[in-house]
């Protein structure tokens, strides 16, 4: 078992290739170039970490479209996720959905702390070929999964036993 690597940004060369990688799956659907569409996908890619639509809708007014609308970030997020720029994560904490980059990013699980809700990443090979299994048991090929797991992390322990 190993952590995941630290999310970092994409940097200018992988944020070209991810929006062309966009710009390429917006066409084969017959859909139209948007500029606000592509505002949301870059705010998207360059969040590290794990984020709302909420989170997503300020940072692309900050980025200087203030009048986008949540209603067009919410219909813009199944897309990117169906594009494989972006997955959903239960990472929720009672906040909603989350989302985070997949593009040119390592799959990873996460572990959370039910205490003070610090989220590690983690990839352990075992969980991998487990999953596999299980899905072929039932007459299933696994295509994705969404997988975290719950406890009280090191720092929290003392005061969870007070």
């Amino acid at each position: 078992m190993r952590r995941a690597s630290h999310p970092s940004m994409l940097g200018p060369e992988g944020l070209n290739r991810a929006l062309e990688h966009l710009r390429a799956f917006v066409r084969r659907k017959g859909l139209k170039s948007s500029l606000v569409r592509e505002s949301v996908a870059r705010a998207a890619l360059e969040h590290v970490g794990h984020f709302t639509a909420e989170e997503l809708v300020r940072s692309v007014r900050e980025r200087g479209v203030e009048d986008v609308h949540p209603a067009t970030v919410y219909r813009v997020l199944p897309l990117l996720v169906e594009a494989e720029l972006i997955h959903q994560t239960l990472v929720s904490g009672g906040e909603g959905q989350r989302y985070e980059r997949a593009f040119e990013r390592e799959h990873h699980d996460h572990i959370i702390c039910s205490s003070c809700g610090k989220v590690v990443e983690f990839h352990f090979e075992a969980i991998e070929l487990l999953q596999s299994d299980v899905a072929k048991s039932l007459g299933f090929r696994l295509t994705g999964h969404i997988h975290e797991l719950f406890g009280v992390c090191s720092a929290c322990e003392p005061l969870a036993r007070t």
